[in-house]
């Protein structure tokens, strides 16, 4: 019982860690002047798609909160860096100058 309290208390400083580490992705995104155009959205599109069924998966059939929980801030992670880089990249077509032929 011991080794699975262990993994468990690794699981979930795992998942923080992890969550926390969309921290840094997410400044820079926000700060980036070039529309985050080096950021994949089908990357991250996918990465929220995945966190998004991991969470429902977690939630409904396995009943793990903590399971959920971390799920849920993958998809929070990844979906905010989505956003941005949607919404920088929708401003900057908006902003951009067309030439009239």
């Amino acid at each position: 019982m011991n080794l699975l309290l262990t993994l468990k208390s690794l699981y979930a400083l795992n998942g923080l860690i992890a969550v926390l580490l969309y921290l840094p992705q997410i400044i820079n995104a926000w700060k980036d002047r070039n529309h985050a155009l080096s950021l994949s959205l089908l990357t991250f599109g996918g990465w929220s798609i995945g966190s998004l069924v991991s969470t429902l998966y977690a939630w409904f059939f396995v009943k793990d909160k903590m399971f959920a929980a971390i799920s849920l801030g993958n998809m929070a992670g990844s979906g905010t860096i989505f956003l941005i880089v949607v919404c920088s990249r929708l401003t900057s077509r908006r902003n951009t100058p067309r030439l009239i032929n």
